[in-house]
């Protein structure tokens, strides 16, 4: 193989690589919507806000940081209580198995959605494993038509936490019927 077919095949597989979680990033499940703290905080912890995915009692946020005693010490100096803080392994996507990446917007009608799969190890899974849960997601979206849209999903090493669009929970639960994923909590929430 040429050199130039080497750099070609390389870019190729690096522009087909699903996105892995970035290093040091953590779903924290809070008991209230996160109020991000103020940005001397956030540096002097040296953490960034990824997202927030807030629903009242029941929020999450998404934190990137060196190392989790950081995301502890923010959370104690912010008081802000958290109920589970989980590394994130890995991010799935529709694109992890083939399938086209959610719009910018949720669709009219839309509610978004994070579903907990209790999964355990599923962050562990190798690439391979992945993609057939990601294709087994497409597939059943496919099925459902327009009603749903899969954002992306957070793998930790106890199971996961997805973003999906959808009009209403029954679909979600259909779509997880269909895709054979187990869902353990679905929960509303304003994604910023």
């Amino acid at each position: 193989m040429s050199h130039s077919s080497l750099i070609r095949s390389g870019l190729a597989a690096l522009c087909l690589t699903p996105v892995a979680a970035m290093a040091g990033q953590y779903v924290v499940e809070l008991e209230a919507p996160f109020e991000t703290p103020p940005k001397a905080l956030l540096r002097e912890h040296g953490l960034t806000v990824d997202e927030t995915l807030s629903a009242g009692a029941d929020s999450y946020v998404v934190l990137s940081a060196d190392d989790e005693a950081n995301v502890h010490a923010l959370l104690r100096d912010a008081s802000v209580t958290s109920e589970k803080i989980s590394e994130v392994l890995f991010v799935n996507s529709p694109t992890v198995g083939g399938g086209r990446p959610a719009g910018p917007e949720p669709r009219a009608g839309h509610q978004v959605y994070v579903i907990e799969r209790p999964i355990p190890g599923v962050g562990f899974f190798g690439l391979e494993k992945k993609q057939k849960i990601s294709a087994g997601s497409n597939a059943a979206i496919a099925k459902l038509g327009d009603i749903i849209e899969w954002d992306h999903s957070y793998l930790t090493g106890d199971g996961t936490y997805c973003v999906y669009r959808a009009d209403s929970p029954d679909t979600l639960r259909e779509h997880g019927a269909l895709a054979g994923a187990p869902i353990g909590k679905i929960t509303p929430v304003m994604q910023e």
